[in-house]
């Protein structure tokens, strides 16, 4: 073990270690500067070289982020974001009652709208709707955690680490891949957790001595009438966004059947053109760039930079070595016990690295065992149970951070602990859930 071995573990440790402590004081608000510090130091010691930071950064990637953030800030303008939070909260009888349509419904948006800027935008909204309706903020916040982790697994298009395999890996058309195989076990996880959290958050929901008001909420239609050529001039967004995601579509299916015109799409090309065209037509576009989530953005630049680092000086292949992803293709595929090896290694190691810089280790490790294209569900055991262990911990995924970190700033609190407590045994029944299918390929 060398200097730069000791130096990288070291800073490995005083970053998660400073996480932890800014999140149980309740202090979450610097978290994606503490990354960016943390690959700052790895740069000034040596452990990785400028110009390997620089290369670490996945710009594709980030390229998707911002897309997705300028289509979440516009449509926030446009007040799409409210106008679907009012009318999921039309739909409410009892406090109970909301908490399920709203991981319902947090679950089936992102599976459009990319987790973390579904994230961004909901806070100060819920925080919004529990004021009016005399609700505790927390359990809609946690609501809001919960949801959209398990609604994003189902698309490549719902999380960072969802896309990186996809544009990693040559499973086919990743979006029929995705549905395929995770339809199934998102869907049933979705109504199963939204019927728990019911019934967990049912005593904590309503403020101590109020009574929850269902006439603050205006009961609104899904689709306003009148008024659309004045809307969809002023927001162009409401048009492009769902446009967008039609490309995105028809490209998949001309993937799919192999027309050659499509084949130079990526999903990620698609998304970015749409942002792009929406930028052009919009009129405030000055303002819908100074909405979008820079912070967020720089929180995945210290990710990419910092497991580069600890790569390079080989903490991640010692920590690696203790986890159980030794576990090679059969010459069917893969086994059940296969498929349960990735998914425990992508729990563990999504706790200890997050699950977007997990995903990014585990693949070119993945292909040096043997797994290939031709095997989609080690892929789909990958993206699934990396993407799932975020509702374990805090730390489990950068949505979650998000979230504590847009909280933080409006004075509510989200702690660990807390945020365990009902996690866990909801990621634990959605990870059985999803071997299960796998396992039995459903």
């Amino acid at each position: 073990m060398n200097f730069l071995y000791w130096a990288a573990l070291g800073i490995l440790l005083v970053l998660y270690g400073s996480v932890v402590l800014r999140e149980l004081a309740g202090r979450g608000e610097i978290v994606p500067f503490l990354f960016l510090g943390a690959a700052v130091a790895l740069v000034l010691l040596g452990v990785i070289s400028p110009q390997a930071a620089q290369a670490a950064v996945n710009l594709p990637i980030l390229a998707f982020l911002f897309s997705m953030f300028v289509f979440a800030a516009s449509l926030d303008r446009a007040g799409a974001m409210m106008h679907l939070a009012n009318w999921l909260a039309s739909k409410a009888g009892k406090p109970e009652d909301l908490v399920f349509l709203l991981f319902v419904g947090f679950g089936l948006m992102s599976m459009v709208l990319v987790n973390d800027a579904l994230a961004v935008l909901m806070v100060p909204l819920l925080l919004h709707l529990a004021r009016r309706l005399h609700l505790r903020p927390l359990p809609l916040l946690l609501t809001l955690a919960y949801g959209v982790t398990v609604g994003s697994a189902l698309t490549p298009i719902g999380n960072p680490q969802n896309l990186l395999i996809a544009l990693y890996v040559p499973i086919g058309e990743p979006i029929a891949v995705y549905l395929r195989y995770l339809f199934l076990p998102v869907i049933g996880s979705l109504l199963l957790g939204g019927l728990l959290l019911r019934r967990w958050f049912r005593p904590i929901l309503v403020e101590p001595g109020a009574t929850f008001d269902r006439a603050q909420v205006p009961v609104v239609p899904l689709f306003p009438r009148g008024r659309w050529r004045q809307r969809l001039y002023h927001h162009p967004s409401l048009v492009v966004f769902p446009l967008t995601m039609c490309a995105v579509g028809a490209v998949s299916v001309g993937r799919s059947l192999g027309y050659v015109g499509f084949q130079g799409f990526g999903i990620d090309v698609v998304v970015a053109s749409g942002a792009a065209l929406l930028l052009l037509l919009k009129p405030g576009r000055v303002s819908v760039l100074s909405h979008v989530d820079w912070s967020t953005l720089l929180l995945f630049v210290g990710l990419f930079i910092v497991m580069a680092a600890e790569v390079s000086a080989g903490v991640v292949a010692s920590m690696t070595g203790q986890l159980p992803l030794a576990s090679r293709p059969t010459s069917g595929g893969i086994s059940a016990t296969g498929v349960g090896v990735i998914m425990l290694a992508s729990v563990i190691g999504s706790q200890i690295f997050s699950n977007v810089p997990w995903v990014a280790l585990s693949l070119p490790a993945m292909v040096g065992l043997g797994y290939s294209s031709a095997t989609p569900i080690p892929w789909m055991a990958l993206a699934a149970g990396s993407t799932l262990a975020g509702n374990i911990t805090l730390l489990g995924a950068a949505s979650n951070l998000i979230i504590v970190q847009q909280a933080n700033k409006a004075g509510v609190q989200v702690r660990l602990l807390e945020f365990a407590k009902y996690g866990a045994p909801l990621a634990a029944i959605s990870l059985l859930v999803t071997f299960a299918c796998l396992a039995l390929h459903l």
